[in-house]
């Protein structure tokens, strides 16, 4: 079925499987219904990163759980809506089982996208930027095909283990610095520097943090927010791009 609908939406930071999260199962069923109530209009969705805290594609294992999210999006991939997944920090290793199972496409760096005659700079966030160069050091590690094959060398039984724990307690003590933003954050002096690259939207995740703000060149700069605590999503009808909440 192709679907004659016209917004796109992006939405980033679900953590799916998180143990920070008070419920994780309800936390998953609200983004499901989410994605319930825009199917009907959806022409695209891009997840911009972290819908899963942890993610790892072994040739023959993936983690468990995520039934009702992964069904739901193969469900509106089978309708015809397209389905992005930019890979995050925290689900980097996707590689080719949500293309090959579901049909969505992948993007493993940020990238521009004509939608409706207007340019959209997508990101998760974590890759743009002047980074410290702790940060930079382990995204490259996690990035180095020798070393996906020597963890990938691992058993599972070891390595979620591992990831879960580390994510787990990165969580607790980086909620409250990820909770405060400002215009001095290093994205916004990303999009100053390369606003005049013919870019009309920056859309990122990453954060946790809802930010909205027009530069003075009508440039737009977008952070989604999560689906951890606000529930929050933007949404293109072709015209007006706007930063919503999910409300039941």
């Amino acid at each position: 079925m192709t679907t004659t609908a016209k917004k796109v939406y992006f939405a980033s930071d679900a953590h799916l499987g998180n143990r920070f999260l008070p419920d994780v199962v309800e936390s998953e069923k609200k983004l499901v219904r989410w994605l319930d109530s825009i199917s009907a209009d959806a022409q695209a969705v891009y997840f911009l990163g972290d819908m899963f805290d942890y993610w790892y594609e072994y040739k023959y294992v993936v983690p468990k759980g995520f039934v009702r999210f992964l069904g739901k999006v193969a469900e509106m991939a089978d309708q015809g809506i397209e389905i992005h997944f930019l890979t995050g920090n925290h689900d980097i290793w996707m590689f080719d089982y949500l293309e090959k199972e579901i049909g969505a496409a992948v993007h493993r760096k940020p990238f521009t996208v004509s939608l409706s005659g207007k340019q959209f700079f997508l990101a998760h966030g974590d890759e743009v930027g002047k980074r410290p160069l702790t940060y930079r050091i382990i995204s490259a590690l996690f990035r180095n095909k020798l070393c996906q094959w020597l963890y990938a060398s691992v058993h599972p039984r070891w390595t979620f283990a591992f990831a879960r724990l580390w994510s787990y307690h990165s969580r607790k003590t980086g909620q409250i610095r990820e909770m405060q933003a400002d215009d001095s954050d290093y994205l916004f002096d990303f999009v100053q520097k390369n606003a005049m690259q013919g870019v009309d939207y920056f859309i990122f995740g990453h954060r946790h943090v809802l930010f909205d703000y027009e530069l003075p060149s009508r440039v737009k700069v977008i952070v989604t927010g999560d689906w951890m605590q606000l529930f929050s999503y933007v949404e293109w009808d072709g015209a007006d791009l706007t930063l919503k909440r999910f409300e039941e």
